[in-house]
């Protein structure tokens, strides 16, 4: 269980890694989540088509990442899907001067994010949190909850067992805000959340 603030605090962008050296910074070599920018709303078509062309020696997985939410239409609630990171998708790779060479050699035009400055990779907190709680379809399920106390428990869903991650709840939109702490401030991921008892 855990103990619920009133707001949610922190960013909701684009978590990115930290520089070698710092905290949160993954060894090299290490399987990274490199951020490849798109037109929003083809997040999902990008990456399985990056998928279905890049060698499995440079790219081990392509990933846009989705999560469910609620959303209420003539009164009735229905889940539906939202990329957690809109415009990007990631490539899992080991070695970010290779992918982006395959990536330069495919017959459509995609590209690395971060240009010239170095790839952009995700922050190894939020992938693996994400790796773990995604689906096999890479969508971040609803969960289920109650509140006691004015304390979480999740009795369903990825949620469970990440209470003390979880920041805050907007019960109304039927949404937990899931904290990380990050360089420079923390980080926000959203994730439906349905609360349907308060205790």
């Amino acid at each position: 269980m855990c103990e619920l603030s009133a707001q949610p605090a922190g960013q909701t962008g684009l978590p990115l890694a930290a520089s070698p050296g710092e905290p949160h910074a993954a060894s090299p070599g290490a399987l990274r989540w490199y951020a490849v920018r798109v037109r929003e709303g083809h997040e999902e078509a990008m990456a399985a088509k990056c998928a279905s062309v890049l060698s499995p020696e440079v790219a081990e997985g392509c990933v846009a990442p989705r999560y469910e939410k609620f959303l209420r239409k003539r009164g009735t609630w229905r889940l539906v899907v939202d990329p957690v990171f809109r415009g990007y998708f990631f490539v899992a790779a080991r070695d970010a001067r290779a992918l982006s060479r395959a990536l330069g050699r495919l017959s459509f035009p995609v590209a690395l994010a971060g240009g010239r400055r170095g790839a952009h990779a995700l922050s190894p907190n939020v992938q693996a949190w994400l790796a773990s709680a995604l689906d096999a379809e890479g969508v971040l399920r609803a969960s289920e909850g109650v509140i006691e106390g004015g304390e979480l428990t999740v009795t369903r869903g990825p949620l469970v067992g990440h209470e003390r991650s979880v920041g805050s709840v907007n019960r109304r939109k039927r949404m937990a805000y899931v904290r990380f702490d990050e360089p420079g401030g923390g980080f926000l991921l959203k994730a439906a959340l349905n609360v349907p008892e308060k205790g």
